[in-house]
């Protein structure tokens, strides 16, 4: 007979399997809309709401399942590790409206050189699609690539910076262009990271050891 804390772990797997969709979805629409220019403030927000509703519900139904099952091993480590990514997700689609919100706040942004965002972006999005695969998969050696992708989202971030600073040196580059893009740089950054914080606990699932 199939264990009723097996059960629960199914619906744990399958919210998380929930917010994942939704925090892609999220980072899509924004990093979509600031290279095309266009407002999607509102589309983001509902789905930033919808991820935080389901967090709670991640995180209530875990400790339900700690305190009457009190699970150990491998069950204890996926369960509390399904509260630290839920909280991992909620912060894709915080990151997200961010992003968003850019052009409702600088205006019209679409003469801007987008060419280096829309670079990073491609590599950050893979990031936030893998260490999805490596939660639903439990596969270490995709975690730890993951690990190596940030160090050249962390680059390329510098090496922007540094663009950056030295057109608004030479050329005069719009001074909205330039913030804007150092601030969705900045954002993009901080997905990244989380998407590590996801392989860490993948790694901590698996093996019982907490690497940051």
């Amino acid at each position: 007979m199939r264990r009723l804390l097996d059960v629960g772990i199914s619906r744990l797997s399958n919210l998380l399997h929930d917010m994942s969709r939704i925090s892609q979805e999220c980072v899509a629409m924004a990093i979509n809309a600031y290279l095309s220019d266009r407002d999607v403030v509102q589309e983001v927000y509902s789905k930033t709401n919808q991820l935080a509703m389901l967090k709670e519900e991640v995180n209530d139904l875990a400790i339900e399942l700690m305190i009457r099952y009190q699970p150990v091993a491998a069950d204890l480590r996926f369960i509390s590790s399904c509260m630290e990514i839920a909280y991992d997700l909620v912060r894709f689609g915080r990151y997200a409206y961010d992003i968003a919100q850019i052009r409702e706040q600088f205006g019209d942004l679409g003469g801007c050189d987008k060419s280096m965002i829309a670079s990073m972006a491609e590599m950050v999005s893979k990031m936030l699609k893998d260490s999805i695969t490596a939660f639903n998969n439990k596969d270490e050696g995709l975690a730890e690539r993951l690990i190596e992708m940030d160090d050249i989202v962390d680059s390329s971030y510098r090496n922007n910076l540094r663009r950056i600073v030295g057109s608004e040196k030479d050329d005069g580059m719009d001074l909205r262009c330039a913030l804007s893009s150092v601030l969705v740089m900045r954002y993009l950054e901080r997905i990244a990271d989380h998407a590590v914080y996801i392989s860490e606990l993948v790694r901590y699932m698996v093996s019982g050891e907490r690497v940051r």
